[in-house]
């Protein structure tokens, strides 16, 4: 397959138009279908998602013509039954084929390959979808006739799989927020304090869902937009110069930049890399970046390595509360100082976030939804949450105590891994 660099830039800005606002990943595969089909044709496109509350399996999406891959009546596949278990489990970076048909790679005992045959799959490519280093799923694109994909088809399928990559991670982790919110939402039993806070813990993250689309749609199909028109101007000049492809350069990076963002906000990545404090001390330079007058912040660790040998959603549970506090601080307390102390005793592990703001006298200031949300995650952690005056300097004293019994073991794992993924609207005192 032969194709031009512009017509190739061209076909990637459209597919990343395509996807913008897009909400469900049916949605997306249908929408960059058509422009995967002009850069090379094929027959069957789908995508396999591995399930982030079953690692060891993946279901699939498809466009056009349907197989039993994507059956929704049927279990998800497992990964190791799977015709690619060698790429969906890393064993492999790619795969492409001449004939499926004849690919023992494909053939295997139980594996589930009857719609290869099926559908008469027989070219084949298949790349993997990256995320954090780790697979997300694959990008799979077949033909009927035999032999008609070459390196350079499968160069241009793994360019297309790292850019849809981000906007399958988002969507992921939002549907799984929602899932298991929706499950625990039915579990019998919860006190009831607890059970409408989850409701309205959920609500936000159906929110934060929607800003989701709302980011990707006003901010990366603006950028992208513009940089389409660059790509056009250049078209209709006699000569590209050095300053027009740096300034192409830069507008891609830009959107680059963006992504990330849009990721970050879904995941805390600072706190994977270099743990909690570091998280926190972040988050603390990014809510006082520009505020005048000036807001001191410091982090006082005395513990957080303990923090660091918690299951992650604990870790993330926590950093939520702390997150939602700092941010409550600096919208509406106006304080010079803004410190979070990470402690601990015999007992339990003390995370303190203290302000010398304008205190907390006022309740009807309060939101009871953003007090509800912060109650549901210490619970769902088994941690005690106190907000109280900062007496006798004022100002607004946050303290979460995590029992050192609950610590080793991950008890709530199921339930707060949801909730935790997804960051939502500041508190309101």
């Amino acid at each position: 397959m032969s194709i031009d660099h512009e017509e190739l830039l061209e076909r990637y800005l459209a597919i990343s138009r395509a996807i913008a606002g897009q909400l469900d990943f049916q949605s997306v595969l249908r929408q960059i279908g058509g422009e995967i089909h002009a850069l090379f044709q094929h027959d069957h496109l789908d995508i396999s998602i591995i399930l982030p509350d079953q690692p060891e399996c993946c279901v699939s999406f498809e466009v056009g013509m349907k197989t039993e891959w994507s059956n929704k009546t049927r279990e998800p596949c497992r990964i190791d039954l799977s015709p690619i278990r060698d790429l969906l489990s890393g064993r492999t970076d790619h795969i492409i084929t001449g004939d499926a048909w004849t690919d023992g790679r494909f053939h295997f005992e139980s594996a589930f390959d009857a719609p290869i045959y099926g559908a008469n799959l027989r070219s084949r490519i298949h790349v993997p979808l990256h995320i954090h280093g780790d697979i997300l799923g694959s990008l799979n694109i077949s033909r009927h006739e035999l032999h008609k994909y070459d390196d350079g088809d499968l160069k241009i399928a793994q360019q297309i799989a790292d850019l849809v990559s981000p906007y399958f991670y988002a969507l992921n982790q939002s549907e799984e927020a929602q899932r298991m919110a929706r499950a625990e939402g039915g579990a019998r039993g919860r006190a009831e304090a607890l059970r409408l806070g989850t409701l309205r813990l959920t609500e936000g993250m159906e929110n934060e869902r929607k800003n989701i689309g709302m980011d990707l749609h006003d901010q990366t199909l603006a950028d992208l937009t513009r940089i389409s028109h660059q790509v056009s101007q250049m078209g209709r000049k006699k000569k590209t110069t050095t300053a027009d492809i740096a300034k192409l350069e830069a507008g891609i990076s830009t959107c680059i930049s963006e992504l990330r963002r849009i990721i970050e906000d879904a995941k805390p990545g600072v706190m994977e890399l270099f743990g909690f404090a570091q998280a926190v001390e972040a988050q603390l330079e990014r809510s006082v970046d520009g505020i005048v007058p000036k807001i001191a912040t410091r982090v006082i660790d005395g513990a957080s390595p303990l923090l660091d040998d918690c299951p992650d959603s604990l870790r993330t549970t926590l950093f939520r509360i702390v997150q939602e506090a700092i941010n409550n601080a600096v919208k509406h307390g106006r304080p010079g100082n803004l410190a979070v102390t990470i402690q601990s005793d015999e007992k339990c592990i003390h995370v303190t976030v203290v302000d010398d703001g304008t205190g907390t006298n006022k309740e009807h200031e309060r939101s009871a939804r953003g007090l509800d949300n912060m109650r549901v995650r210490a619970a769902l952690i088994s941690a005690n949450l106190s907000i109280c005056g900062n007496d006798p300097l004022g100002g607004t004293r946050v303290s979460i105590a995590i029992p050192r019994s609950t610590t080793p073991h991950d008890t709530h794992h199921h339930h707060i891994e949801a909730i935790s993924r997804r960051p939502h609207e500041p508190v309101d005192h």
